[in-house]
């Protein structure tokens, strides 16, 4: 016996909400945002930086992230910083995003002897309104600039080193001034009357045909880069300390690498300071305001520096 078998005919409309909800099931696992992985820490707290909500620890090997370390690390909760002291013994677990590592979890193993780490040199925090010493340079073109040739503009600055090995750090803070430089090359007005300048601590290393290279892949221009509204520059390791110390930049050479913290300052047409942006987690959009409203920017007060330092520096175990 011939068996029939019956076909219901297909509803176009629930055929076409199946398919709307497969692709928004597509799209919404293709958007969702990773999960975070986790991974143990231990060390001992070098500094506690709370102006950049930042802890510098002396970590051992994380198995499968990173060797061991000594390095920042910005913290979830900022009762974090009032719970340890430099020297202390720390367990805890970090969190390790697409774009950033975080500790999200701590707790002290041991407290540090009174007394046992050294107190830090307090340094120089600069002030809104403070005039800036007529600091000599050497740009990427191997010629001599003072600060005061740039009087007139507003002045953009900031610190880095070719070879930091962390793109949270030097990468980013170059990164955002390559932001800032396209944005106001959109603004002729602005860009006529403005100017940035990256000047690097590492000046036995960072030669102007480094810095020449080095500038030019962060312009995209490369080769054909002319440095004509964003320069690239050294100073003589006396001159450079000089102007790390007015700005509130620690830096320690060791091996490859150097222990340092970071500091970005706009300087107004006159030469003084008008605002000052100590560690990394300023916005280009702040620097921005500042520059289209530099009179704005002078009224407030300036950021507390802290005196402690960020560090890049790997520690052989």
């Amino acid at each position: 016996m011939q068996q029939t078998i019956l076909l219901c005919p297909l509803n176009l409309r629930d055929l076409f909400f199946s398919c709307v909800t497969f692709v928004f099931a597509l799209l919404v696992l293709g958007c969702a945002k990773p999960q975070a992985k986790h991974y143990a820490l231990h060390g001992k707290i070098m500094s506690v930086d709370k102006l950049g909500h930042e802890l510098i620890v002396d970590h051992d090997a994380i198995p499968g992230f990173m060797e061991a370390m000594t390095m920042p690390y910005p913290v979830t909760d900022n009762a974090m910083l009032e719970q340890v002291g430099p020297g202390d013994e720390i367990n805890g677990d970090i969190s390790v995003g697409k774009d950033r590592v975080e500790i999200d979890r701590l707790e002290v193993v041991k407290k540090a002897v009174p007394g046992s780490m050294p107190v830090p040199k307090p340094m120089h925090v600069p002030q809104v309104g403070e005039r800036v010493p007529n600091f000599l340079l050497t740009n990427q073109n191997g010629r001599a600039v003072h600060f005061d040739d740039y009087r007139g503009k507003t002045l953009l600055i900031t610190f880095f080193y070719t070879r930091c090995p962390l793109n949270d750090y030097c990468p980013r803070v170059n990164g955002n001034f390559a932001a800032i430089d396209k944005t106001l090359a959109k603004i002729p007005e602005l860009y006529a009357k403005t100017h940035l300048l990256s000047i690097s601590f590492d000046p036995k290393h960072d030669t102007p045909e480094v810095l020449r290279s080095y500038g030019g892949a962060y312009t995209e221009r490369y080769s054909k880069e002319d440095f004509k509204h964003w320069e690239f520059a050294t100073a003589a390791t006396k001159e450079i300390k000089d102007l790390a110390d007015f700005f509130a930049v620690f830096y320690e050479p060791d091996g490859n690498t150097i222990t340092h913290s970071l500091s970005t300052a706009v300087i107004g047409p006159d030469g003084k300071i008008a605002g000052w942006y100590p560690g990394n987690s300023w916005k280009s959009e702040e620097l921005l305001a500042a520059v289209a409203g530099p009179a704005t920017a002078s009224s407030e007060p300036a950021r507390v520096a802290s005196s402690q330092p960020s560090s890049t520096n790997p520690k052989p175990r």
